[in-house]
């Protein structure tokens, strides 16, 4: 495996944490090492280390997000790139910050090209930085080169309120999945730890994977299973969604009984038991207009890939850190035999003026269960507790933060939207090809 040698010639890359091989393909490495990456594979790249001259000492795979090019701010701990304003909150108020951490992030909204986001006490301030005449802007009297000369202008000389930057703020280190060429794995690199609980489509359980990777393993009977024969083709299916809301799909073990689906783990469980644990104070309204931004984020990605969900529920939605929620068991409803009905039959999943059209339905379904959850006993948004209307709808979507503008959800994309999101309407019209992840209308009970 190891390979010595002049590198080719290209841009270096530095190690930002250490990596312990765990397949016979990635290679080890500590912080500060130096790579080569020869070869982009999503989230793996083959990549030659080197040493001080910039000669090669190995090569192998190694996880992409534990890599920053050299001498690129990508390469500052306090860089964070593109995360939201409610993750940058999360982050900064998280355990080991203290009054003046402080990260920089991708503006998601037009106006700045970077925010400076700074924790002030309990709260976090943000600051626009905005690129004029080759010059970085805080404000319009000082100007910098760049963003490193920025941070270092204001560790010694106050942004507002008496605040000075100190320490950036804390990065976790990210947990890489084996590198392995097949999704189909056997069973036997799966250990199932912590029951998480029992669901529509079998029991849950928190587990190891090759006894280091923390996954969610979906245990379920092989007699549960429908049309057996194309279940493979299904999940090649869904193994090609990636988006960052949408809950990843990581391997499959499906020789013999039972089968094992392995999911990315969201240690912050469902949707629904954070928002039935959570008072006013934990989960404010914003908090949950960011939520929805998210959801609906994956929803679009889900529908941009003409993929429908069909049952979307907050119960499906699963959380991680910094409240990250992902889209989940999508598909799940196609694959497995399904012991309880799923809807009544007055759900609005069932058809939309004789229609189904797109994620439309599904999504808006969400936001009623996330105003009925908390906004109902706030006396706020919605008095029901079924499903939204169109009306209601648009409210609710006029508060949504516009995460990435022009293509961002907007009331009007509910009758008309954007290329790509047609099929939002609420009204009858002409069915688009599409991938249905979920049971067909005659499925439901």
């Amino acid at each position: 495996m190891g390979s010595k040698g002049q590198a080719p010639l290209g841009p270096q890359y530095v190690g930002l944490w250490d990596f312990e091989a765990r397949t016979a393909e990635e290679l080890s490495f500590r912080a500060g090492d130096l790579f080569h990456v020869a070869r982009k594979e999503e989230e793996w790249w083959w990549a030659v280390r080197l040493d001080g001259a910039g000669r090669a000492l190995a090569e192998g795979y190694v996880p992409h997000n534990y890599l920053a090019e050299k001498e690129t701010v990508e390469l500052e701990p306090w860089f964070f790139g593109r995360i939201s304003r409610s993750e940058a909150l999360h982050r900064l108020q998280a355990m080991g910050n203290e009054q003046g951490s402080f990260l920089i992030r991708v503006s998601e909204k037009p106006g700045a090209d970077y925010v400076l986001s700074v924790r002030d006490q309990q709260t976090v301030r943000h600051y626009k930085i905005w690129w004029r005449a080759g010059r970085l802007h805080l404000n319009e009297a000082v100007s910098f080169p760049g963003l490193s000369e920025l941070v270092d202008h204001h560790k010694v000389q106050s942004l507002s309120h008496g605040l000075w930057l100190t320490s950036p703020c804390r990065k976790h280190e990210p947990e890489p999945l084996p590198h392995c060429d097949d999704w189909e794995r056997p069973r036997e690199e799966f250990t199932l730890c912590r029951k998480l609980g029992f669901g529509y489509f079998g029991e849950v359980f928190e587990g190891l994977w090759k006894d280091k990777v923390r996954v969610a393993i979906k245990v379920i009977a092989r007699a549960d299973l429908l049309h057996q024969h194309t279940f493979q083709s299904e999940i090649q299916a869904m193994k090609k969604l990636r988006h960052k809301h949408i809950l990843a799909l990581y391997a499959v073990a499906s020789v013999g009984d039972p089968v094992y689906i392995v999911t990315e783990l969201m240690p912050k469980g469902s949707l629904l038991e954070l928002l039935r644990d959570s008072d006013e104070k934990a989960l404010p309204i914003s908090e949950l207009m960011d939520i929805a931004a998210q959801v609906a984020e994956g929803m679009c990605y889900l529908e941009s890939q003409n993929y429908i969900h069909r049952d979307l529920a907050a119960r499906n939605i699963l959380v991680g850190e910094n409240n990250i929620c992902k889209v989940g068991d999508f598909g799940l409803a196609r694959l497995i035999k399904v012991r309880y009905g799923l809807w009544s039959p007055s759900c609005p999943l069932t058809g939309l003026g004789g229609f189904w059209e797109g994620s439309a339905g599904a999504w808006t379904s969400l936001g009623g269960q996330l105003c009925a959850q908390k906004l109902q006993t706030r006396k706020s948004l919605l008095s029901r507790r079924t499903s939204i209307s169109p009306m209601t709808t648009t409210s609710l979507i006029s508060g949504l933060p516009q995460r990435h503008s022009p293509e961002g959800i907007t009331p009007s994309s509910l009758t008309s939207g954007p290329s790509g999101f047609s099929s939002m309407r609420f009204s009858a019209g002409v069915r688009r090809p599409i991938q249905v992840l979920g049971p067909s209308i005659a499925d439901c009970h």
